[in-house]
């Protein structure tokens, strides 16, 4: 994935992929947002699921 995103920043204009990258976070924290204001984050059971995939 580094050596595609890598390749893609080299062959694409600045403005194009700054503004893909901006659309990605953007949507990531809305995500995580609405997420904690619908009261459906658990910091527990979210360290857990991180470890999980850390462990494989």
């Amino acid at each position: 994935m580094i050596k595609q995103w890598a390749e893609y920043v080299r062959t694409h204009d600045d403005s194009e992929w700054s503004r893909q990258q901006n659309r990605l976070i953007d949507s990531q924290l809305q995500s995580a947002n609405e997420m904690a204001a619908a009261g459906d984050t658990d910091p527990v059971r979210f360290a857990a699921a991180r470890d999980r995939l850390r462990d494989r």
